[in-house]
């Protein structure tokens, strides 16, 4: 009687149908009614229809109806409609199967719901009405993009709702990052600590509950830091005439202005085709080219990049300096030529002075000046820092000569200068200084005096004074 009147209708009204349904119609010594099979659950999704079925046989006078558990509601009474929701509806076919329709079905549709027959005692049967809700993400609750500072803590919110309870799970989307669809955190807050440039990109939130769709929207992190700036090469080296691409790459969110100066700090423009300047743009990433065409004595000098946005500003100087060009055909010819001419300027054996001409060895004259040095250190003893070559290849009666041979020779020229000179002392008038013509010396030739004298010249000084001496 309490489910009937919780119906809303007036108790007057169901008079002529509760008495049906408590008197039943059966016969006596009949089978009594009974269901055929279970209820079966149904789940939908909010915003479609359900329907809830009941068979049940022998019914005979003895009718059905359907109640809301929960809310206790009579909703219908065999084949009549008793609630005032227009939602709800009803199908049958004969007497045995009873059909419950709940169009548009809300989350306040859910729970169980009765099939029950007047007999006595009543007996029933339930079935459930599962309602579940695709997940949605509370707008109110999501964070949306974020711009923060690096170096503070940051927070993502992204609550959904639905049901079963959805799950949520973060997702970096990094179109650099092949792995990105493994770094997958649950929760419906996301948080970083100490945030990087590193962290900045777009995040995305995903709410899931198995139920079709799933739901997504995405947070676009932005990290602000001043610029930072790195030179590949901060010394580059070029040729004039030629070309030379100087690099460098700078980091800044906002974005940063970015242009080159001259050591005089005035901008180059890229104006006309001496200079070429791009820049290619990755995220906070800047890469800057300069290129300088036609190089003259002018460029090589140092250059700037400068990187500013409203943190601050940061530049880098590039050295340019300039190779030596390379040699022309023309330059190797002369080269090969004057080395010839050098190697036949200072020659010792035949082919020097009065030599006749001959295939001597030829030397270098500094390399000979250096290594001769034809001081008498000690008396009537010539000596030298370097040997000069023992033999010869030229032809003429002097090629056999050697440092030894002309010492030798040099020796007996004093010996004999002691004997006049001791000789001329005796006469000399007491009080007078006479000179020792043992003492003298002969200079040492550097590369800067005149051409040593040859060796015969030498050898024959030496056999002129030998034959004077005989002469005495």
């Amino acid at each position: 009687m309490q489910l009937l009147l919780s119906s809303g209708c007036p108790w007057w009204s169901l008079l002529p149908l509760l008495l049906l349904f408590m008197t039943g119609g059966g016969d006596a010594g009949l089978p009594g009614p009974r269901f055929v099979g279970q209820i079966e659950n149904v789940t939908v999704a909010a915003g479609r229809n359900a329907v809830l079925t009941c068979t049940v046989e022998h019914l005979r006078g003895y009718k059905v109806a359907w109640v809301q558990v929960e809310t206790q509601t009579i909703l219908t009474i065999h084949t009549s409609v008793i609630t005032r929701n227009p939602r709800v509806g009803l199908s049958h076919e004969g007497h045995n199967v009873f059909r419950l329709h709940l169009k548009e079905v809300t989350e306040a549709d859910r729970g169980y719901y009765m099939c029950q027959m007047n007999t006595d005692p009543m007996i029933n049967q339930q079935g459930f009405l599962q309602v579940v809700v695709p997940p949605d993400i509370d707008d109110s609750a999501w964070t949306g993009d974020l711009v923060v500072r690096e170096g503070t803590n940051v927070s993502l919110e992204c609550k959904a709702r639905g049901y079963p309870p959805p799950t949520v799970t973060w997702r970096r989307e990094d179109p650099h990052d092949p792995t990105q669809h493994l770094k997958v955190l649950e929760g419906q807050t996301l948080t970083i600590g100490k945030v990087s440039r590193l962290h900045m990109g777009a995040y995305l939130c995903v709410a899931s509950n198995g139920i079709q769709p799933s739901v997504s929207k995405r947070i676009q992190l932005k990290v602000q830091f001043p610029p930072m700036l790195w030179i590949p090469n901060q010394l580059e080296g070029a040729r004039r005439s030629e070309s030379v691409t100087l690099q460098c790459n700078t980091e800044a969110f906002p974005r940063s202005i970015n242009y080159w100066t001259n050591h005089r700090g005035e901008m180059i423009a890229a104006t006309g085709t001496r200079y070429e300047t791009t820049t290619k743009e990755e995220s906070y990433k800047t890469y800057m080219r300069l290129v300088i065409h036609n190089l003259t004595q002018y460029d090589f000098n140092t250059y700037h990049c400068i990187a500013k946005n409203s943190l601050g500003e940061t530049d880098g100087s590039i050295r340019l300096y300039e190779i030596e060009p390379r040699p022309t055909k023309e330059d190797s010819k002369e080269g090969s030529a004057s080395k010839e001419d050098g190697e036949g300027e200072v020659s010792d054996g035949e082919g020097g002075e009065g030599g006749g001409g001959g295939g001597g060895t030829k030397y270098n004259s500094t390399a000979l000046d250096e290594s001769i040095n034809l001081t008498t250190d000690k008396r009537g003893k010539m000596w030298s820092n370097k040997q000069s070559p023992s033999k010869k290849t030229g032809r003429g009666p002097n090629s056999w000569r050697t440092g030894e041979a002309m010492n030798e020779v040099l020796t007996e020229v004093d010996l004999r200068f002691r004997e006049k000179e001791y000789s001329h002392s005796k006469d000399s008038p007491p009080g007078m200084k006479t000179a020792s013509s043992y003492d003298h010396s002969f200079t040492s030739y550097d590369s800067g005096s005149a051409a040593l004298p040859s060796s015969r010249s030498v050898v024959g000084v030496a056999v002129a004074c030998v034959a004077a001496l005989w002469r005495l």
